[in-house]
């Protein structure tokens, strides 16, 4: 039985993938009939493991569902590869939704379907090549005026936060890196702390660990 793949990923761990489930469900894809890929990744690398992993699975007749074609890169000669790897030798369908393409599994794209895909390709590019520059003239003309830049550290390193980060993982069933997007914790600072409540409590329990802490009177930049 041929299965569909939603593939929907972000390139920072400050984005969400709201917006692209969002728009999937509203065209008929939900977690009922569809398997939601979720991977945080920059669409300028092509080593994107679970991207990789779901090709490696996707038999003969599958379809893969995207939002829009910057989904599955912005490096028009990396698209166009994956295009093809997947309707010609995978032999998988692909949906792309925002910009309306519907591409056959083995099947020969016409010379208009190539040029609508190049063209689109060639904005996502260009897109991203003036967001690059845009964050970087930004950048530079905050520095320009002394000001410091980055969030205040420990702005959302609270042992509140943990706690509400620890609840999201243990009420939704969901791993360290998804809860401190949602939470905004960052992941790395989650860990070393979630590594030191390992030590201090003597389990790897997370619901003991989350007992625990809410009784613990000790302060946070202490711990």
């Amino acid at each position: 039985m041929s299965k569909t793949y939603c593939y929907i990923r972000i390139s920072t761990d400050k984005q969400l993938y709201d917006r692209q489930i969002e728009i999937l469900v509203n065209n008929g894809y939900n977690k009922e009939n569809s398997i939601f890929i979720e991977e945080t990744y920059t669409g300028k690398k092509k080593n994107r493991p679970l991207f990789n992993k779901m090709v490696e699975e996707m038999e003969k007749g599958d379809t893969l569902v995207v939002e829009s074609l910057s989904r599955l890169g912005r490096s028009i000669s990396n698209n166009n590869d994956i295009i093809d790897y997947l309707i010609h030798k995978k032999q998988v369908n692909i949906i792309i939704i925002k910009e309306n393409f519907n591409l056959k599994a083995n099947g020969q794209m016409d010379a208009m379907t190539k040029l609508l895909l190049n063209i689109f390709n060639t904005f996502a590019e260009f897109e991203r090549d003036q967001l690059s520059e845009r964050t970087k003239e930004g950048l530079k003309a905050v520095k320009s005026k002394g000001t410091r830049l980055g969030k205040p550290k420990g702005q959302y390193n609270t042992k509140e936060n943990f706690i509400n980060t620890l609840e999201k993982m243990i009420n939704e069933h969901i791993g360290q890196e998804k809860a401190c997007l949602y939470t905004r914790y960052p992941s790395k600072s989650f860990q070393n702390d979630l590594k030191k409540c390992y030590i201090k409590y003597n389990t790897k329990d997370y619901k003991e660990i989350l007992n625990k802490i809410k009784k613990d009177k000790i302060e946070w930049s202490q711990f």
